[in-house]
């Protein structure tokens, strides 16, 4: 095929203007990129830097299950951590470098969460002081191997999941009051007297900010899973260990200085959820928040201002949440193999893959 003069120009002039373009433009049409861990049908357990259109980009392999993923600001590398009561962490470079690992101390056991400060130096994750029976925030300097180098109070039992608020100072920690030891496998040994609580602490210092409990007829209500959403309201997930037949609200929103408030879905959805929020995530706006109740098949979406259900979608095992790019929509993962992008409309896209989705994700790029 022969190309006349003027085509030949047009082409030309097409591929120069694309080579032209500024690369934070490029980037906003480059796919996202999300991180997640996960187990393939063979029992191995990994965890992965991926897209939606090339799926793998790089993955490592863990010793034993992986739960969560921290991003560490600026984009250098990103973090996996051990499921409860595994004690190993890996921080994977986004240049291919080899990944650096690191454990908890002997005495210690990761919850599965972690964040970074506001300039990328340190890693706090949340962590079990099992011979005392407390949970601690141990603080790792992130550019000297993962090395610990402190460690503050949790202020409650099992804290589980952690998160920033805007000042970049105020760490905000979903204490779920569940004890448990080790040696004890997953058995949980306090249900008659477990004290949940949301809890603030000035993560430079250590020092407490502000504590808040749930009522004491919702005592077995363990808090779990937190984000932090538009104007720092903080909306988080529980799991119920009292008697299955209660329906008791899972989704609680909270800004500092004001009451906690724990609110039920609509009365056909609640039973639905089998008393279980797995994951809890804002959308790029901050407006819109996705929670997550995989014993049900559910993904439920919520008003952050007004503090309202917007509805749900259905996802078989559905766990793991991230935002994409685009307001009030998440990418969807299950432990079914499923990967999927959606909001409360309902899901958009769905492909499957080889790989059975842990309970976290985040969005990378």
């Amino acid at each position: 095929m022969q190309l006349d003069r003027r085509t030949l120009l047009v082409s030309l002039a097409g591929a120069t203007a694309a080579l032209s373009v500024p690369q934070s433009v490029a980037a906003a049409f480059a796919p996202e990129r999300f991180a997640a861990a996960r187990k393939d049908d063979r029992g191995t357990y990994s965890a992965a830097l991926f897209d939606l259109e090339r799926g793998d980009l790089r993955s490592v392999e863990l010793p034993s299950r992986g739960h969560d993923i921290a991003l560490r600001p600026g984009g250098k590398e990103w973090v996996a951590f051990a499921r409860r009561p595994g004690r190993f962490g890996v921080a994977v470079p986004m240049d291919g470098r080899e990944p650096v690992w690191f454990s908890s101390k002997p005495d210690r056991h990761f919850f599965g969460h972690g964040v970074f400060s506001a300039d990328g130096r340190l890693l706090y994750t949340t962590e079990n002081d099992y011979g005392r029976g407390r949970g601690v925030i141990g603080v790792r300097d992130a550019s000297a191997g993962y090395k610990q180098i402190g460690e503050h109070a949790g202020y409650g039992v099992g804290p589980h999941d952690l998160a920033l608020l805007s000042d970049g100072r105020t760490a905000v920690v979903a204490n779920g009051g569940i004890l448990t030891h080790p040696d004890r496998k997953r058995e949980e040994l306090n249900l008659a007297d477990m004290q949940p609580s949301l809890v603030y602490v000035d993560i430079e210092s250590g020092d407490l900010v502000e504590e808040r409990r749930l009522a004491p007829e919702l005592h077995q209500l363990s808090i779990r899973h937190l984000t932090v959403a538009q104007n720092d309201t903080v909306v988080f997930g529980c799991q119920y260990r009292g008697p299955e037949r209660d329906l008791p609200p899972l989704i609680g929103f909270h800004r500092r200085g004001e009451e906690l408030v724990v609110l039920p879905t609509p009365d056909t959805t609640q039973a639905a959820l089998n008393n279980y929020i797995g994951s809890v995530t804002a959308d790029a706006s901050g407006a819109i928040v996705a929670a997550s109740a995989p014993k049900g098949g559910l993904i439920t979406y919520w008003d952050v201002t007004a503090r309202r259900s917007l509805g749900t979608c259905a996802l078989g095992d559905g766990c793991g949440l991230a935002p994409t790019h685009r307001s009030a929509s998440f990418l969807l993962t299950s432990g079914d193999g499923s990967l999927a992008t959606g909001g409360a409309d309902g899901i958009v896209a769905r492909t499957s893959s080889r790989y059975h989705w842990d309970n976290h994700a985040i969005l990378v790029r």
